[in-house]
C-alpha cells in the first residue's frame, strides 16, 4: 500500500503546489478538521507555520486513509483543481480501498460471498464484525446447499441476500460448481468464504475465485476430516494443543496456503464437544482477522507461504 499511497499523494502534490493555489498547512489543517480528523503533528506544524512539504502531504494522506476520510478529501481536491487523470494508478486504487468513477472518488467496500451448510456461527462472527465496523466489507450473499441451514436464517435477519442451490440427483460435481459459479457472478464478490460448506469444490471452480476456508485443527494436522471427528482425532492422538486454521483454498482438500492460525490448550478431561466449543471461539476471531487482512490487501503469497504486509511495507 505504501508505494501506491505515495504515488497518489505525489500526483495531487504536483497539482496543488504553486503560486495562488491557496493550499498550505493552514488550509490542510482546516480541511482535515472539517472532515473530523484531528492530528497533533499537523497542529504543531500549523502553529509554527511550517511549509507543506511532500512528506507532510503524504503523512496527511495516511492519516486520512486510516480515518476512512481519504475519498472525501480527494473529492475536495478534485472540486478545487478539476478532474484528475490517474493513469496506471487506477488499477492500484482497490489496494487503497478507493474507487474513481465519473470524476468522483468513493470508498470501496470489499465484497464477500459466504458459502454455508449448517448453523453459521462463523458467518455470524463476520456479520457482527461488519456491523461493528471491524471489517470494511459487505456480505453480498450467503449461499447454502441445504435448504434448512440455520445460517440462511441468520443472514435474513440481517438483511443479507440468500440463495439456496441444492445439488441435483446424479449431478456431477463440476456441473454443480458451474451453477454455483453463475450465481456468484451476479454479486461480483472479491472473496468467497467457506464457513462450514460441506462440499468439496472442483479444481475448475477453485481456479475461478479467491476462496478461503476455516478448518478446526492446526493444519496440516488432521486435514481431510470435519466436524466432531476432528476433535475426536485430536484427543485420541494425545495432542496437548489444538486450534483452527484459515487458509486459501486450492485444488486439494485442507491444503492451501495458511493465512491465520489460533491455538487452544487440550485439557486432560476434554471431550470432543468441550474441545470443539473452545476451538470455535478462536475460529470466530481467526476468520474475521483473515478477512480483514485480505480486504486491506495485506496478504502476500509466495509459493505456499503467506506473508503479512505491515504498515511500513
Amino acid at each position: 500500500m505504501k508505494d501506491e499511497m505515495k504515488k497518489l499523494a505525489d500526483l495531487f502534490y504536483t497539482r496543488i503546489i504553486g503560486p495562488g493555489s491557496g493550499v498550505n498547512i493552514h488550509w490542510l489543517r482546516k480541511v482535515m478538521r472539517a472532515l473530523g480528523v484531528k492530528d497533533e503533528n499537523i497542529d504543531q506544524l500549523y502553529i509554527i507555520n511550517a511549509p507543506l512539504s511532500r512528506e507532510v502531504w503524504y503523512y496527511a494522506f495516511l492519516k486520512l486513509h486510516d480515518s476512512k476520510k481519504l475519498a472525501e478529501f480527494l473529492n475536495i481536491l478534485v472540486e478545487k483543481f478539476g478532474a484528475v487523470n490517474l493513469g496506471n494508478l487506477q488499477s492500484a486504487l482497490p489496494s487503497l480501498s478507493l474507487e474513481y468513477r465519473d470524476g468522483r472518488f468513493s470508498t470501496r467496500v470489499f465484497k464477500i460471498a459466504v458459502l454455508v451448510s449448517g448453523r453459521g456461527t462463523n458467518l455470524q462472527a463476520l456479520i457482527d464484525a461488519v456491523e461493528s465496523g471491524k471489517l470494511n466489507a459487505r456480505i453480498v450473499v450467503v449461499i447454502s446447499n441445504r435448504k434448512n441451514a440455520m445460517a440462511l436464517e441468520r443472514a435474513k435477519k440481517h438483511g443479507i441476500e440468500t440463495r439456496y442451490i441444492p445439488a441435483k440427483k446424479g449431478e456431477k460435481r463440476e456441473d454443480y460448481d458451474r451453477r454455483l459459479h453463475e450465481a456468484l457472478k451476479d454479486y461480483e464478490p472479491d472473496l468467497i468464504v467457506l464457513a462450514g460448506f460441506l462440499r468439496i469444490l472442483t479444481p475448475w471452480f477453485v481456479s475461478q475465485w479467491r476462496i478461503i476456508n476455516i478448518h478446526p485443527s492446526l493444519l496440516p494436522a488432521f486435514g481431510g476430516i470435519y466436524g466432531m471427528a476432528v476433535h475426536q482425532a485430536v484427543l485420541e492422538y494425545g495432542c496437548k494443543v489444538s486450534g483452527c486454521t484459515v487458509h486459501f483454498v486450492d485444488e486439494k482438500v485442507d491444503h492451501g496456503p495458511i493465512i491465520v492460525q489460533r491455538c487452544v490448550p487440550v485439557h486432560d478431561d476434554d471431550t470432543p464437544e468441550s474441545l470443539a466449543a473452545r476451538v470455535l471461539e478462536e475460529e470466530h476471531r481467526a476468520l474475521v482477522e483473515a478477512v480483514r487482512l485480505i480486504s486491506e490487501n495485506k496478504v502476500m503469497v509466495e509459493g505456499r507461504v503467506t506473508k503479512i504486509r505491515r504498515v511500513t511495507d
